[in-house]
């Protein structure tokens, strides 16, 4: 699925994607997990894009037996870039729960900072790990594999 970086877009997106989740993974634990990385991967995605309204977002969800993998690709300004990627690297220093309750107790103790719990709660709560790639043109792909 491509679109625009746009909030405007982000329900119905997100409504499509819990409907497919829903329809696609017949465990309903998996569909919940499978709900929360799409809409945090989306939110973030937007969020961080660059302005530019000849820019899109690309939205990927293939499934194996065993395997299920999300991936947005976008194109974000190089401080979120950079910020993203010191993220992801503390977030891989701990377990998933520990990490999310990590990111709980820092959103609390810094209210007016951005609050950057989705990536750990895809960790956590979407059971999935998380990687990064740049693939060109100022474009990386964000992507979040789980086990079914």
């Amino acid at each position: 699925m491509r679109f625009r970086p746009a909030w405007v877009y982000i329900n119905g997106i997100r409504d499509f994607g819990e409907f497919f989740c829903r329809t696609t993974f017949p465990d309903p634990e998996v569909a919940a997990r499978a709900c929360v990385v799409i809409q945090e991967t989306l939110e973030n995605a937007i969020k961080y894009s660059l302005d530019d309204n000849s820019d899109e977002l690309e939205l990927e969800i293939s499934a194996s037996k065993t395997k299920v993998e999300f991936s947005v690709t976008s194109s974000p300004d190089r401080l979120h870039l950079d910020q993203l990627k010191a993220e992801l690297n503390l977030l891989r220093q701990a377990d998933p729960e520990a990490a999310f309750v990590a990111a709980l107790e820092r959103a609390q103790r810094e209210p007016d900072a951005s609050a950057r719990l989705g990536l750990a709660r895809m960790r956590y709560e979407g059971g999935v790990e998380l990687f990064i790639s740049e693939v060109g043109n100022s474009r990386i792909r964000f992507t979040a594999i789980g086990q079914l």
